[in-house]
Formats: structure tokens, C-alpha cells, sequence
């Protein structure tokens, strides 16, 4: 039971982690968009991440939960999977309270009418997806960690 827990909640957690590392590389080709192809991109290729990574990110966070109650009684293997949930929440913290903002803002938009600090909202975007991606990597090391450590 917990060998499989353990299988599952890394493979969530490398698919969320996988999310944010697919932001960062779109970073620097959609600087060198202008505005309503930027636009474009954002309302159209980007339409589905929000409730299939939600989802994806509310079933790792229960499952990282899950584990470590499981592990509760091992003091290291709990500490790491707690650093994981921790890492978790606080992604979706910035998708929830900053995140999230943005894009209702960006598909109000029409490719026409940008308006003019466009740019700050793109950059602003990618910046806190960076920071999501350096929170999904510090979960994903303590999942895999605990998963050599059991």
C-alpha cells in the first residue's frame, strides 16, 4: 500500500512540477510575440490548463497528505512529505491569489484593444509560474528523497 502511494503521489507531483516547466519555456518565445498573437496563444492554447491542472494539483495535495499520514510515525520521511504538501499548497496559493487574476484579466482582453502595460501582465505571469516551478521541484526532491529514504 504505501509503495504504490508513494509511486502515485510522485507521478502527480512530476506532472504538476512538468506544468510549471513547460510555462518557463514558453517565457521567452512569447516575449517575441506581439500583443494580440500573444493574446492568441494565451486565450487559445491555454484554455484547458486551468481545470486540468487544478485538479491535477487538488488530487496531488491529497494524496501528499494522504502519505504522510501514512509515514506520520517516521519522523524524516514525515518532515519530507510535509516539505511536499507544503510545497504544494503554497503553488496553489500563487495560482489562486495571484495567478489566477491575471488570466481572468487576459481573456477579457480582445486583440484589438490590448491595452498598453500588456506586457507587465505577461511578465508578471511567467515570473510567478518560475516561482511555482521552483516550489514543484522542491516538492518533487523531498517525494523522491523519502521514496529512497523508505
Amino acid at each position: 500500500m504505501e509503495t504504490l502511494l508513494v509511486f502515485i503521489t510522485l507521478i502527480l507531483m512530476a506532472l504538476v512540477t512538468g506544468v510549471s516547466f513547460s510555462h518557463l519555456l514558453q517565457r521567452g518565445p512569447k516575449a517575441e510575440l506581439p500583443g494580440p498573437q500573444f493574446l492568441a496563444v494565451q486565450q487559445v492554447l491555454l484554455r484547458n490548463y486551468g481545470p486540468a491542472v487544478g485538479a491535477l494539483e487538488a488530487t496531488a495535495l491529497v494524496f501528499v497528505l494522504a502519505l504522510a499520514v501514512l509515514v506520520r510515525t517516521r519522523s524524516s520521511l514525515l518532515y519530507l512529505a510535509g516539505g511536499a504538501a507544503t510545497s504544494l499548497a503554497l503553488m496553489i496559493v500563487i495560482w489562486a491569489v495571484w495567478i489566477h487574476p491575471i488570466n481572468k484579466t487576459v481573456n477579457s482582453w480582445a486583440g484589438e484593444s490590448l491595452p498598453p502595460d500588456w506586457p507587465e501582465f505577461r511578465d508578471r505571469w511567467h515570473t510567478l509560474h518560475a516561482v511555482r516551478l521552483i516550489l514543484g521541484l522542491l516538492g518533487l526532491s523531498a517525494l523522491i528523497a523519502l521514496a529512497l529514504l523508505r
